[in-house]
């Protein structure tokens, strides 16, 4: 029986040391100003050269929630200089994208795709008998580009909010059947955060208080809040969220309001 020689280019970690890096990873364009434009700096921190590719998608959200990519829409409202090039070994490069679409009254979003592109290496000589197979780790950054014209504002709030019991993981003994087991559950506090406004709402470095009916308040912790920081919320829509109940926190009765803050990125 012939032998199979698998020869794995790269795994995961390997790969990581040896990628690419992009930032910004979101960015912002106001369709209704002359040559709008963002610089994007792409960092190679390995000992390769990387050949990279960078193009234009729009994405849309389907009613599962999963996003979906049209690769090569949005391609004529953009500008992007240089769009094909070699990063070279540990260097940088910056890279110029220019809105050069129509002016726009409602926002929209596109993505910039930075590709690496596969490279085709040498092969060793195998013994008669052998063969291999070859495969390649390449990395790809899905960035996300906003046109919002400058007179669009978010306005987040947190519409509503409650406490719940949801089903805590357990680890079943191995003479347990599913019929035996008693299901768990732990407090959650939920909440809903509102964007009323016509731009996206991007909630940065959030602060939460739950605020009692006789006016003081408890802040929630920066941990706590690690699942709800970085989120956006679109324009006129609305997002819950879930974060582990505190016995330090008021009765769910007293608390009259949750107030938010977060700082704007424009």
């Amino acid at each position: 029986m012939k032998r199979l020689a698998l020869t794995l280019t790269s795994f995961l970690l390997p790969a990581i040391a040896h990628a690419f890096s992009v930032s910004p990873m979101v960015a912002d364009f106001d369709p209704n100003t002359t040559r709008s434009q963002q610089v994007f700096v792409l960092s190679n921190q390995s000992d390769q050269e990387k050949p990279i590719e960078i193009t234009v998608a729009k994405p849309t959200v389907g009613e599962d929630g999963v996003e979906s990519m049209e690769v090569g829409n949005g391609e004529d409202e953009f500008l992007i200089i240089p769009q094909q090039f070699v990063l070279p070994p540990n260097s940088k490069r910056s890279v110029k994208a220019f809105y050069v679409g129509d002016p726009r009254e409602k926002e929209d979003t596109y993505r910039f795709i930075f590709k690496e592109l596969p490279v085709e290496l040498p092969r060793e000589a195998l013994p008669e008998g052998e063969n291999s197979f070859s495969m390649q780790i390449v990395m790809q950054y899905n960035t996300r580009v906003w046109l919002t014209p400058g007179h669009l504002k978010e306005e987040l709030s947190i519409k509503d909010f409650g406490k719940l019991e949801e089903p805590s993981p357990t680890v079943a003994t191995a003479d347990e059947t599913p019929q035996d087991q008693i299901v768990s559950t732990k407090p959650m506090l939920r909440f809903t955060v509102a964007n009323t406004g016509a731009a996206h709402g991007y909630i940065r470095y959030p602060k939460i208080a739950l605020v009692k009916h006789d006016g003081s308040r408890f802040e929630l912790s920066k941990d706590s809040l690690q699942f709800v920081s970085g989120q956006v919320v679109f324009p006129h829509s609305e997002k819950e969220f879930k974060v582990d109940w505190s016995e330090e926190f008021p009765r769910i009765d007293e608390i009259a309001r949750i107030d938010m803050k977060t700082i704007r990125r424009r």
